[in-house]
């Protein structure tokens, strides 16, 4: 049985959420690209860790969609950390916040290894 949600990730587009701000538009633009990038590379590494399990790969596995979870996730905090105002911290939070969460839920429900 897969523990991989496809359905949960489906393309986010974050910059969509930051164009409508106008403060340092073309550096939060470049730091969500960064985040939508490593965000993807996540999901795939979780989608690898989880179809290896059970086999020699799988640590090897979920330790790379270990850190690629946790790069996405420092990158993602670092980015609110340096929004200019609460208002765009909540818009993001609002509309990105979840996929995070989601991403973080899905590294969570893979099983240590060993069991």
């Amino acid at each position: 049985m897969s523990l991989f949600i496809k359905s949960a990730y489906r393309p986010v587009s974050l910059v969509r959420t930051i164009r409508a701000f106008s403060t340092d538009k073309e550096d939060m633009e470049l730091a969500m690209n960064k985040i939508e990038e490593l965000f993807s590379a996540a999901k795939d590494e979780l989608e690898y860790a989880d179809e290896s399990q059970g086999s020699v790969y799988y640590h090897e596995d979920r330790t790379t969609a270990e850190k690629a979870v946790s790069d996405v996730l420092v990158e993602y905090n670092r980015f609110l950390e340096e929004l200019p105002s609460d208002e765009m911290r909540n818009e993001v939070k609002t509309k990105v916040g979840m996929k995070m969460r989601e991403l973080k839920m899905t590294f969570d429900a893979l099983p240590e290894e060993g069991h």
